[in-house]
């Protein structure tokens, strides 16, 4: 099997991590994978160089992707995938699996062209589509979402309806929380016998306006005076700025802390209470599957597909979208009951394990691919 991933630029982003994950597991599995990446300069770059030679020559004792960067010269731009079409007539993939809005564009065009691979598409995202994209999911072969919400999206929003050619597999966790966390420095686990005094409250979500991660802000600045607690919002972009600015007009940058990406933010989780997301739009969100994964209850708005990633009112709390009221009153609940953070602690993890292993994620391709 010879497999041609998509995808237009490594940025820290959920799907972006995706990707490589999905890419280096089933090249385990035995999987010939070409990574094909449309252009340079994303942050994950590195992780991929380290892993993936570029234009590396496939080698079954080493059972790596193949990466290849499409030439953009200095254009540098997402859309843009010069020599594409040539690159996949080279490869002569058995199978095209975009990821990602623009990868999944050129699906679109690559949907009505003569080929001798079977082309799908794949949705993974909670904002509007372009076109082409919905060419893609009309036009390929197969569609892969990962929520059952996504599939819902895409039938009720765009009359997209494929209950035989369309599957569902959810985001695998791509971190270890069973072995030693790395860094944790002075941070203590959540098992300590000596907890800290202060609640602390996590984000980690790349800042886009769509996240919301100023509402947080604010809804945090309504907790009760004599809770001590303290908010770390992990990530970066373009909003970070504004929300710095609004934790120190609203009098909490002692509170709340910007710590920037987070290569493996393992050490961040293991000192968390609960996991906060008050995002607009989404899919699936790694963030709180990572949550639950190392065990921390989840509050979140109900957006999308967030909630398929916990069960509500066993492992978190799922508010009405913007029911800012109702998000504080379940925030000081499970803040001030130690005892039910235990037990919904207990819950996530053993729900996440249950169904956002990796090791099913890349096992649910494999199946797909080779049908």
């Amino acid at each position: 099997m010879r497999l041609a991933l998509l995808q237009d630029h490594l940025r820290n982003g959920g799907t972006e991590q995706q990707t490589l994950a999905i890419a280096e597991g089933l090249a385990q599995h035995g999987v010939e994978v070409h990574l094909i990446i449309f252009r340079r300069g994303g942050v994950l770059d590195e992780k991929v160089a380290a892993a993936v030679p570029s234009g590396h020559n496939p080698d079954p004792d080493t059972q790596n992707p193949t990466t290849h960067y499409l030439n953009q010269g200095f254009l540098k731009t997402d859309w843009f995938a010069p020599g594409l079409t040539r690159l996949l007539n080279k490869i002569r993939p058995d199978a095209v699996l975009p990821m990602g809005r623009m990868a999944n564009c050129h699906a679109g065009l690559l949907a009505k062209k003569k080929r001798d691979y079977t082309l799908y598409a794949t949705f993974r995202t909670g904002r509007k589509i372009p076109y082409l994209y919905r060419r893609a999911l009309r036009h390929a072969d197969h569609i892969v979402a990962n929520s059952r919400e996504a599939l819902r999206r895409i039938a009720t929003d765009h009359s997209i309806h494929r209950p035989d050619t369309s599957s569902v597999i959810y985001n695998g966790c791509i971190r270890d929380f069973e072995t030693t966390i790395p860094n944790v420095g002075a941070c203590l686990s959540r098992d300590s016998q000596q907890p800290s005094p202060t609640l602390h409250l996590v984000s980690i979500s790349m800042f886009r306006p769509q996240k919301k991660q100023i509402r947080l802000i604010r809804i945090c600045s309504q907790l009760p005076k004599d809770l001590n607690w303290k908010l770390t919002l992990a990530g970066d972009g373009p909003t970070r700025s504004a929300c710095q600015a609004e934790a120190q007009r609203l009098g909490l940058a002692d509170r709340i802390h910007f710590p920037g990406l987070l290569k493996d933010p393992r050490s961040l989780y293991a000192d968390a209470d609960i996991a906060v997301h008050t995002s607009d739009q989404e899919s699936l969100p790694n963030f709180l599957v990572e949550a639950q994964m190392s065990g921390i209850p989840v509050i979140a708005y109900d957006v999308n597909g967030v909630g398929e990633t916990f069960l509500d009112q066993q492992s978190g709390y799922l508010i009405p979208h913007r029911d800012e009221a109702a998000f504080l009153q379940a925030l000081q609940k499970l803040a001030t009951d130690q005892d039910l953070q235990v037990q919904m602690s207990e819950t996530a993890r053993t729900h996440a394990q249950k169904n956002f292993s990796l090791k099913s994620q890349i096992q649910a391709y494999y199946r797909l691919l080779s049908r």
